[in-house]
């Protein structure tokens, strides 16, 4: 079994619970807004990875939350310490453990049945990303077959486990009809399935594809893919942190060595700066000029934050189940 580069853990103040975030990806997504794709972090065995999160929980929460979400980067690029993890953090007491996965390897037939070995070793919830239904966009977006995708997805529903299925809006490549084809593939599956349409933010994308979508294009996709699907619905997930920003001590960033740090939104995108200007070899102030032009309107944040909360009654939260900010 191999190692996996872990960039942090984060904890919330929200709600107990614990994320970790794994580098690397099998993607390469022109629109990517996550440092973690491109590797880095700390090398840990998955034995290592459970018993420094057990010190970061204990530390903070004083026992084991009940709660535990995989993200990165790419969790599933490692089957082995995959499963492992998700067995450690099973036999560690957590109730729900939730992957947050593209479904590549996942789907693949020479993989076996990964999603049934998830299931059997604890997992209880996977979040999938159809980042395309059409081959041709897929493999130009991503680098990669959407196959393997679309049947990590068919697998994972034979398993019952709860699912969630996400798509990013981008005008020009992935619009209203691709995202109604999505909803009809899911349909055909699972009539209630869970699928969320998120809006495209071309802030700190790695290549400039798209622009953000109107809120009446993100209307019209919900429309047609709610034909098919009555779980269906628009999110702010890409805008999670907006309009208004939770407190800073929502959110607590562990790294491998057990520092903790509250990481403010600056430091968030300064983060994400210092990874782009890295992996496209400019100088941090080219990167910073190109950002003044992406910035997102603050009318836009407001208008897209009333589209999502139609979704939920009042007194619930729509991003409670969100994953915090990179």
């Amino acid at each position: 079994m191999g190692k996996r580069g872990i960039q942090y853990f984060t904890l919330s103040e929200i709600e107990p619970r614990i994320w970790f975030m794994l580098t690397g990806c099998n993607f390469r997504c022109k629109g990517c807004f996550r440092p973690a794709r491109d590797g880095g972090g700390t090398l840990l065995s998955s034995e290592e990875t459970l018993e420094r999160a057990e010190r970061a929980c204990i530390k903070h929460y004083g026992n084991i939350p009940s709660k535990a979400m995989i993200t990165g980067g790419e969790p599933a690029l490692d089957r082995e310490y995959l499963l492992a993890l998700v067995r450690g953090l099973k036999k560690k007491g957590f109730k729900e453990i939730v992957l947050m996965s593209n479904g590549y390897e996942i789907g693949r037939e020479e993989k076996g049945d990964y999603a049934s070995d998830l299931v059997e070793a604890g997992l209880t919830e996977a979040h999938i990303d159809i980042k395309a239904f059409s081959e041709d966009i897929h493999i130009w977006y991503t680098g990669k077959s959407n196959k393997p995708v679309l049947n990590a997805v068919r697998m994972l529903n034979d398993t019952g486990i709860e699912l969630l299925i996400q798509t990013v809006y981008m005008p020009g490549i992935v619009e209203a009809e691709e995202i109604e084809q999505i909803a009809i593939f899911l349909s055909s599956l699972n009539h209630n399935m869970k699928y969320r349409i998120n809006p495209f933010a071309p802030t700190f994308a790695f290549e400039e594809v798209s622009r953000r979508p109107t809120i009446e294009e993100m209307e019209h996709a919900y429309e047609l893919a709610s034909k098919h699907l009555p779980n269906a619905i628009i999110s702010r997930s890409c805008y999670r942190e907006y309009p208004t920003p939770p407190p800073q001590e929502t959110w607590i960033t562990v790294y491998p060595d057990l520092t903790f740090k509250r990481r403010t939104i600056k430091d968030q995108e300064e983060d994400r700066i210092s990874w782009l200007s890295h992996s496209k070899s400019k100088p941090r102030e080219e990167i910073l000029h190109e950002l003044t032009f992406k910035r997102d309107d603050f009318e836009y944040r407001q208008k897209l934050e009333q589209v999502t909360r139609s979704f939920y009654p009042s007194s619930s939260n729509p991003n409670s189940n969100k994953e915090p900010r990179d």
